[in-house]
């Protein structure tokens, strides 16, 4: 697999630097007669690091806790890291242009903040946990 990375258009083109244009020319005459996909995917600012943190530290962390004080379990285990962390994928992660679930490892930062919203809010109803906002002014920074 290989990526070019260029600029759409207002008249629907895509643009990309000359350098890729000319390598992405040259692949496809490669590929001549062989069956090529085209992902076409908007990039955003990727999620930073302490959002990741965020998740997995405060969020997750604090609903395992959670959990395991009112006496759930999962079949018989009790809820760890991962497990919580599949129910919050598929209780409240954004949801892509197709339908398909947007994965933490492929959010931008604003489906992050979003993600992070849904996941108190679920915690809220779900569990009566207040996750708190991990700084104040976290909106204001995106």
């Amino acid at each position: 697999m290989i990526e070019f990375h260029g600029i759409a258009s207002k008249d629907g083109t895509l643009r990309f630097p000359p350098a890729q244009e000319k390598l992405r020319m040259h692949w496809l005459i490669d590929c001549s007669g062989k069956s090529v996909t085209e992902r076409l995917h908007v990039s955003g600012r990727a999620k930073s690091q302490s959002q990741v943190k965020t998740h997995f530290g405060l969020a997750v962390m604090m609903i395992r806790e959670k959990m395991i004080e009112l006496g759930w379990d999962i079949c018989g285990v009790a809820p760890n890291k991962e497990m919580i962390h599949e129910i919050l994928t598929k209780a409240c992660m954004g949801v892509g242009p197709l339908g398909e679930i947007v994965r933490l490892s492929e959010q931008t930062v604003d489906q992050n903040i979003k993600t992070f919203e849904n996941i108190r809010a679920w915690a809220a109803t779900q569990l009566g946990l207040n996750i708190p906002n991990p700084d104040k002014d976290w909106r204001s920074k995106k």
